[in-house]
């Protein structure tokens, strides 16, 4: 049998043979001996892809204890304590990695085998799209630590994770998106081994990992495949995005393409996102907290999208920013993976009053929008930690009732008088595309969100030259053009270029831009 084949088939054996032909070298180099040998081994994408995945479709309880298994994940807790395994058992044998439990005797323990694993919590991805890992409507999910997921009430995973080799465990942050392998087993969840009451839950042993894309699926800028009909898909897919979740308004529908395929391109100086009001956005007449269809199309295209309906309930009652409480951390509604689009959609609000919470979460979400950070909740301090989140507003009124965002636009409802079954019709009713012209959406958008534009010097005069005109023009009719209005065109063009999978923005996209920009409000 090959290496691999015995990693899979008995993945604790194979780690204890790799003790035995190692000893030579010492217990505290074993750890990365692992990490080196199990990543080499499994280092094709072909021998990799026959490591099962634990998720939605397979939950922990359809595996063996002792199983070899893929976890991609959301880190979602960094802050837990550290665990002590012995890396060498009485016998000589290698500890950790879920092979003992002998550490429930405190005697004749060896303080000098003594080693320390990082633990970490991992979730499934939120707001993954179900094209990215299959149907699980047919499977019953019962969820530990529910209290860690972002999305409440929402069918995941939760896994408790050991990193014992240090250098693997040191670069890991909150929200990172990790591809875990490692051996899958039952274990007393670690914040909980000092109560009498000790909880089990799934734990994965760590052998190695892979980051996983923003975009899930690793995408091309720009993408060969698509580049000699770029033209036609794209407007295809505006086309299809207003018919489908707009009653046929491809103004809003490319506005919101192009606020949701930005990212973080700076920090300093601050090149962020793009956030979106569309205003006028009907509420479903009946049922206030339904979910508008618009979402479901988007879900399709986009791998991580998470829809939530503003309601007084949800703003005054759920938490919006992570919070330890002790010494776990909860999460909150905004704890999200880079790369999510995020729809907050205000139709659901009623007469009602915010309290104190409902202010923080609304405070803390306008502060996400524009500065892409989030505060983490201590019992003494608070901590930022970046983001890189799209936001999309829906509302009834002609701006948002409680956020101010970067671009507001209007709705151009355009033949429906029966907004309940237009904008919230049955997600099974959406007209779908082919499956190759779907892909090719998919690809459009996915390249889209990871590529990279440049600015030509004769462009960049062009520019230049064209806004000092229109803001002289402007000011001579008692209005003038502000510097923040060229630095909103600007992001604009670089989002036109790279929806059309071009490396160099061009005056086209310029004069584009400034055409797009005069239906803002």
């Amino acid at each position: 049998m090959s290496p691999s084949s015995d990693a899979l088939a008995n993945p604790t054996q194979a780690i204890s043979q790799l003790y035995i032909a190692n000893k030579a070298q010492g217990p505290n180099t074993f750890p990365r001996t692992v990490t080196d040998h199990f990543k080499n081994i499994f280092a094709s994408p072909d021998v990799l892809a026959q490591i099962p995945t634990l998720d939605l479709v397979h939950p922990p309880e359809s595996f063996p204890n002792g199983s070899l298994v893929a976890f991609n994940c959301m880190v979602q807790d960094t802050s837990l304590s550290p665990e002590l395994y012995l890396i060498t058992l009485k016998n000589g044998d290698c500890g950790g990695w879920g092979i003992t439990d002998e550490l429930s005797s405190e005697d004749d323990v060896r303080y000098t085998d003594l080693r320390e694993c990082t633990v970490f919590w991992g979730v499934s991805v939120p707001g993954l799209s179900s094209w990215c890992y299959g149907d699980s409507s047919q499977h019953s999910i019962h969820p530990v630590q529910t209290h860690k997921y972002p999305i409440p009430n929402a069918p995941h995973i939760g896994v408790q994770i050991k990193v014992y080799d240090e250098n693997l465990a040191r670069p890991l942050r909150t929200t990172d998106l990790i591809s875990f392998i490692g051996i899958l087993s039952s274990e007393p969840l670690h914040a909980t081994l000092e109560t009498s009451e000790l909880r089990s839950v799934p734990t994965l042993h760590v052998l190695f990992y892979n980051p996983i894309p923003t975009t899930i699926v690793p995408r091309d800028y720009p993408e060969p495949s698509i580049l000699q009909d770029v033209t036609t898909i794209r407007d295809e897919l505006i086309a299809w995005l207003a018919d489908e979740g707009l009653d046929g308004d491809r103004v809003a529908a490319e506005w919101i393409l192009l606020c949701a395929i930005a990212r973080v391109r700076s920090r300093h100086p601050p090149v962020l996102p793009l956030s979106l009001t569309v205003a006028n956005f009907p509420a479903h007449a009946e049922r206030p907290d339904a979910k508008p269809v618009l979402s479901s199309v988007l879900s399709l295209i986009f791998p991580m999208l998470t829809s939530t309906p503003l309601s007084l309930e949800i703003l005054n009652k759920e938490p919006f920013c992570p919070e330890s409480k002790e010494e776990d951390l909860h999460s909150g509604l905004l704890q999200l993976p880079r790369g999510t689009v995020f729809i907050m959609d205000e139709g659901a609000v009623t007469e009602g009053g915010i309290f104190n919470r409902g202010v923080t979460n609304i405070r803390a979400a306008q502060e996400m929008m524009k500065s892409q950070t989030l505060d983490y909740v201590f019992p003494y301090s608070s901590f930022h930690f970046e983001t890189d989140v799209s936001f999309l507003i829906l509302t009834e009124g002609k701006k948002s009732t409680f956020f101010q965002t970067d671009v507001t636009v209007s709705l151009q409802q355009m033949s429906s008088d029966d907004a309940s079954s237009t904008f919230y019709k049955s997600a099974d009713t959406i007209k779908l595309p082919t499956p190759e012209k779907l892909r090719q959406f998919r690809q459009l958008v996915g390249g889209a969100k990871v590529g990279n534009v440049a600015v030509g010097e004769a462009t960049g005069k062009y520019i230049e030259e064209d806004f000092v005109q229109e803001r002289s023009a402007s000011t001579g009719k008692g209005s003038s053009l502000t510097s923040d209005a060229l630095v909103r065109r600007m992001l604009i063009a670089r989002l036109k270029a790279l929806l059309s999978h071009q490396t160099e923005m061009s005056i086209k996209h310029w004069e584009s831009a400034k055409a797009l920009d005069q239906y803002t409000i």
